[in-house]
């Protein structure tokens, strides 16, 4: 029994010990017969590339855009000639029309020179009096209805034509908006009015006489510049008399840049170029691409509309080669297209500012 316990077992468990570890020894480093499963596992560092058809539908180009509403700048009234105030019509703080007589310019005629008798030995006569003096006078009305502001004259004082006296303070509205400077090419013709939304406010009206501010539109007098007042180009819109709106309100303004029904479509991401001619890439029969120009019209951003070039259900590569999804595949040797077509590249920036 003791030779048992002493050498028996002890020899036991080493053996089973052993077969254990054996066993795991081969399921871990155990040969595999099928090389070709190996194969498939195996990566071989190409992606297939994703694919679209293209097809038929209707496309609206809607641009929405957070804007602003903004008090119009006040009117400055200058004087219309040089001489003297001779009297104020207008009080400051007094709501006036068009044409409403606001100050007047007394001005003197320049004395006539004497008249030459054209004979010799005769004098002149005697010029006239200060009494006999002509003045002239001239009424400066309003240029457009508003408020008077402080007038910087008084009855008696000199001005100078084309002196600001005093201004109109403005009871009309605008809505402004600011734009990125690459969505301007969604809007080859500008229409003539936006509609605008302000929540908590009027229901949604058109605001007419619409137009590209290319500078942006300043502050008024006085005021602080709007936090989308970045200088860059706007939308402004004049707001109508009969809606009430107050300076700095927030709106969003929407803008339709036009509509096509049952046209091509694609996306955006197939096109390089997206205003005017563009390249899309065509798989053949064989699944190879090769570069076709065509002709783009909308685009919402999303999809485009291609007018020449294409036939519905054929197939186009979905990304412009050098680009996709983020983080799907490499930049590729061009660098990636931004959304309107144009290269961008920034490593190849940066070797070319550290080369310079």
């Amino acid at each position: 029994m003791r030779v048992f316990r002493r050498v028996v077992l002890p020899i036991a468990y080493l053996a089973v010990l052993a077969v254990i570890a054996v066993a795991l020894a081969w399921m871990a480093f155990r040969p595999s017969g099928q090389a070709n499963a190996d194969d498939a596992l195996s990566p071989t560092g190409e992606l297939l590339s994703s694919q679209v058809a293209v097809e038929r539908g209707s496309i609206s180009n809607v641009l929405q855009l957070n804007g602003r509403i903004e008090v119009d700048s006040p009117v400055q009234v200058k004087a219309s000639q040089t001489g003297t105030v001779n009297h104020i019509f207008a009080e400051p703080g007094q709501q006036v029309l068009r044409g409403a007589e606001l100050f007047q310019i007394r001005t003197e005629d320049a004395p006539e020179p004497p008249a030459d008798t054209g004979e010799p030995g005769e004098e002149a006569p005697a010029p006239a009096s200060s009494d006999a003096q002509r003045y002239r006078y001239h009424t400066v009305t309003a240029p457009e209805a508003g408020t008077v502001g402080e007038f910087q004259i008084s009855a008696g004082d000199e001005v100078e034509r084309g002196g600001i006296v005093t201004t109109l303070a403005k009871d009309s509205f605008r809505a402004v908006a600011q734009i990125e400077p690459g969505q301007l090419y969604r809007l080859p013709e500008v229409p003539g009015a936006a509609t605008i939304t302000i929540i908590g406010g009027p229901e949604p009206f058109d605001c007419d006489r619409l137009r590209i501010d290319q500078a942006g539109a300043p502050a008024g007098e006085g005021e602080e510049p709007a936090e989308n007042a970045g200088g860059g180009p706007g939308l402004t819109c004049r707001v109508p008399d009969d809606v009430r709106v107050f300076h700095d309100l927030p709106v969003t303004m929407s803008v339709e840049a036009g509509t096509a029904d049952d046209v091509l479509l694609v996306p955006v991401t197939a096109v390089r170029g997206l205003t005017g001619n563009g390249t899309v890439w065509v798989l053949a029969e064989d699944g190879a691409s090769e570069e076709r120009q065509v002709v783009v019209g909308l685009n919402d951003g999303v999809m485009a509309e291609i007018m020449e070039g294409l036939e519905e259900g054929e197939l186009i590569e979905e990304y412009v080669p050098g680009t996709g999804p983020s983080g799907a595949e490499d930049p590729g040797e061009f660098g990636e297209f931004d959304e309107f077509g144009e290269v961008y590249d920034e490593g190849y920036e940066e070797s070319f500012e550290d080369g310079a």
